[in-house]
């Protein structure tokens, strides 16, 4: 099993979990300072922050796996860099990249998917490196699968499915770093923006993918909505800028 786990620290994690369950992810798991959503693909998670700290609006980049044993044995065999560690919730596996960045396999707490998450959101996770080709390896040593119909272009990003839930992408940056925290969209992105208004979300449209090279007819808007902790929510979703979707 593989699945996406995004993780966000933030001082403002009331308001976070709202604009989840907005977006159509469902309620996890939850305890004090933290709580977990579904979508359906993939996990987000998160945490509590001292407002200003740097973890404040970051996104920690990880996925879920039913046995890190055997997951670091496979990942191993397939030429990745994984590394058994015990932590406070049991072992859990490492896998560095060939450009330094490194990234926990956690053990998952349930396999299934949320039936009644909205089908049209998928939480993806972006590691941002100048080494597409060495981070694509590195995704394909974790199982994760090459992408049918990628959302960015080559010149742009490598992108994968897990198979368990999520979409990882390795993109293209002058630095090492992960991304933050990122949902696709399938559905009509007419009806989205107007659905994050009437939730009270200032949704904005920034930058038309097309422009940079996007692969689809039409190009990839990245919506961006500001949340209180400082740091962005971000949703790709197919379609022109301003304009009508052809569905």
């Amino acid at each position: 099993m593989l699945r996406v786990l995004a993780t966000r620290y933030t001082s403002a994690l009331p308001e976070l979990r709202r604009l989840l369950l907005d977006l159509g992810l469902v309620p996890g798991e939850e305890g004090e300072g933290w709580a977990v959503l579904d979508s359906h693909s993939g996990r987000v998670r998160l945490r509590s922050a001292e407002r200003g700290s740097p973890q404040d609006g970051a996104t920690v980049f990880g996925v879920e796996v039913r046995d890190p044993q055997e997951f670091a044995r496979r990942t191993a065999d397939d030429g990745g860099r994984a590394a058994l560690e015990d932590s406070a919730g049991g072992p859990r596996v490492r896998i560095t990249g060939p450009d330094g960045f490194a990234f926990t396999a956690e053990p998952a707490s349930h396999a299934g998917r949320p039936v009644d998450a909205d089908p049209d959101m998928t939480v993806r996770l972006e590691w941002n490196t100048p080494d597409l080709d060495g981070t694509a390896a590195t995704l394909a040593a974790i199982g994760a699968r090459p992408r049918p119909e990628p959302l960015l272009g080559p010149d742009l990003a490598r992108e994968f499915t897990a198979k368990n839930g999520g979409v990882i992408a390795a993109v293209r940056a002058a630095a090492v770093s992960a991304g933050g925290l990122v949902l696709e969209y399938s559905g009509r992105r007419s009806e989205l923006m107007p659905r994050l208004a009437l939730a009270g979300w200032a949704a904005e449209e920034v930058t038309a993918e097309e422009a940079e090279g996007g692969s689809r007819p039409g190009g990839v808007v990245r919506v961006q909505i500001p949340t209180p902790d400082g740091r962005d929510v971000t949703i790709l979703a197919a379609g022109p800028a301003g304009g009508a979707e052809m569905r």
